[in-house]
């Protein structure tokens, strides 16, 4: 990949501007409103609502949605405004909502391959932008965000789910600057298996010297490194690696449901420790090892358990809308509102605030300050 550079951030912390969510809520207006639009604000940093609508009858994909959509019409899966998977733009238009709109590229698709799938969720994200360029607005900085609310708009970040397209065979430094070209600003580096950045947690090697490498290379182009999906191993060599904040953008506490995916009462404190934040997901999977359909008590544990372990700026939202099955309370996107009201309850406004919007709204205005 050629020669990396290494973050200088001293000069640059001088000059960070001082975001908690506090300060935002006050710059935005309010970060549980956004703004006069008197809407409750969301920000979701993981869902697979691009691959499911790109990928629709196709069962060439390996990891695609063809059987499990198989009953759905083509025309209630083509778009992005109205359609029957979990987010639609009819749905999160009664919010103020920015959602991380990942493109997830299978375990078992490297290289050349991979990237073709990338593009191919590229190119419908890009034709969605036009199509709904009423309702929806790209996404770079938290600017951009509170602009796309005041105008009623649904903000959308493109992100990556599994970065198996970046290979050493010479090609990764122009795959790297696309990706920033693209607007990626978050990518997590492997799904549950092994690629040739590292392994996840399907398995028990770290991370590569070229996946280390890529971590730094990552930041350079201000993307921020995304740790969910990976084994422990891969997770401190993130630690060594990183020289900025990373995320969790949808792992749950791994003392509340003991599912691999989960992250340990360490890996929390990282976070915390390093300026990150962990969306809480809602694969039923990952939030009761009793329940079929988790209870709100199930999701309240994990929130819990996470503000305990690692305070109050840490959680959020990463709801893995599209990507799994969530419990039935909070099936379809525009029922996130009783979650809200929830959490609100047993937490306290304020905190229930900092998890729907402010802490990850936070986390990325600190990402754009850090920027080399």
């Amino acid at each position: 990949m050629g020669l990396f550079v290494t973050l200088e951030d001293a000069a640059a912390e001088e000059a960070v501007r001082l975001w908690d969510a506090g300060a935002l809520a006050r710059e935005a207006g309010d970060a549980a409103d956004g703004g006069s639009s008197g809407r409750l604000r969301v920000f979701d940093l993981h869902c697979d609502t691009l691959d499911r609508l790109a990928f629709h009858g196709d069962a060439s994909v390996p990891g695609g949605f063809a059987e499990h959509d198989a009953d759905v019409p083509a025309g209630r899966m083509d778009a992005l405004a109205d359609n029957d998977a979990h987010i639609s733009l009819v749905r999160t238009a009664e919010y103020g909502w920015c959602q991380c709109f990942a493109v997830f590229v299978p375990d078992k698709v490297r290289g050349d391959a991979a990237w073709g799938l990338f593009e191919r969720v590229r190119t419908v994200w890009e034709r969605e932008l036009g199509r709904c360029a009423d309702r929806l607005a790209p996404v770079r900085r938290m600017a951009d965000v509170d602009a796309a609310h005041a105008a009623g708009k649904t903000a959308g970040l493109l992100t990556v789910e599994g970065a198996s397209f970046l290979v050493g065979d010479g090609t990764a430094e122009a795959r790297l600057d696309a990706l920033a070209q693209a607007g990626v600003r978050m990518v997590t580096l492997t799904w549950n298996g092994p690629n040739a950045l590292g392994s996840g947690n399907d398995t028990d090697e770290g991370l590569t010297a070229f996946g280390r490498a890529s971590v730094r290379e990552l930041e350079r182009r201000g993307i921020v490194v995304d740790v969910s999906h990976l084994n422990v191993a891969g997770f401190k060599d993130v630690c060594d690696a990183a020289a900025r904040p990373f995320a969790a953008s949808h792992s749950n506490a791994r003392a509340v449901c003991g599912h691999p995916r989960n992250l340990a009462d360490w890996q929390l404190r990282e976070l915390a420790d390093r300026g990150g934040v962990a969306g809480l997901n809602f694969c039923r999977d990952f939030l009761s090892e009793t329940h079929a359909d988790p209870t709100t008590d199930d999701v309240l544990r994990h929130v819990d358990h996470v503000l305990e372990v690692a305070g109050e700026d840490v959680p959020a939202l990463g709801s893995d809308y599209d990507g799994c099955d969530v419990p039935s309370w909070l099936d379809p996107c525009d029922r996130i509102g009783d979650l809200h009201a929830l959490l609100a309850r047993q937490f306290g406004r304020d905190v229930a605030d900092k998890v729907f919007f402010g802490n990850a709204a936070a986390f990325f205005a600190r990402a754009e300050s850090r920027q080399a």
